[in-house]
């Protein structure tokens, strides 16, 4: 007869304290993979309002020097654009500035001030809510665009233009990681009309 030792014998199998540490190694691994999920998601979408910011900003610089220079010649020295955005919003656009800058109000570094001065406190004219469709999604959004014109001199017809446009995000949907700084673009134009 053979003599069984119980210290030889192999085990099979894994103890409850292999498979916890397992698990462990495996839940860590899984909230890693969703935390990178989650803030390339949170970085498309400040991407997607960046992008669509600029190119608002850049129809507005479109707009402003499409129009020729109005000097003393013009009646009321003011000229006006209409635009009209995807949600049939007919806007307004006033492509004059003054020597002293008209529009906005700038910051000391040169950037549309959103902080100080409310939508409602921008002159008429100089300041609109454009609403964007999403063409994939369905889902519109409405971008905060303000802009300042300052004439480089007078009678000049080069002017010195300031867009800034930002997403506009209720309180009551608010998302922190959806949020997108404003966008700023300055540009010199000149369209003397020849």
């Amino acid at each position: 007869m053979r003599k069984v030792d119980r210290f030889s014998r192999k085990e099979h199998g894994t103890s409850l304290i292999e498979m916890m540490i397992a698990l462990l190694v495996l839940s860590i691994g899984l909230l890693g993979t969703i935390t990178v999920v989650t803030t390339s998601i949170r970085s498309n979408a400040r991407s997607k309002h960046d992008s669509t910011s600029a190119a608002l900003a850049e129809m507005v610089i479109g707009q402003i020097d499409a129009v020729p220079f109005c000097s003393g010649g013009c009646t009321g020295g003011v000229v006006t654009v209409t635009i009209t955005d995807c949600a049939g919003n007919n806007l307004t656009l006033n492509t004059s500035g003054t020597t002293g800058g008209s529009g906005a109000t700038l910051t000391s570094s040169g950037n549309i001030d959103f902080v100080n001065q409310t939508f409602a406190g921008v002159p008429a004219g100089y300041a609109m809510k454009y609403t964007v469709c999403g063409t994939t999604s369905g889902i519109n959004t409405e971008y905060d665009m303000r802009w300042n014109i300052k004439q480089v001199a007078a009678n000049s017809a080069e002017e010195f233009v300031v867009v800034g446009v930002q997403p506009i995000i209720s309180n009551s949907t608010k998302n922190p990681a959806m949020w997108a700084p404003a966008v700023n673009v300055r540009t010199v134009v000149g369209n003397d009309g020849n």
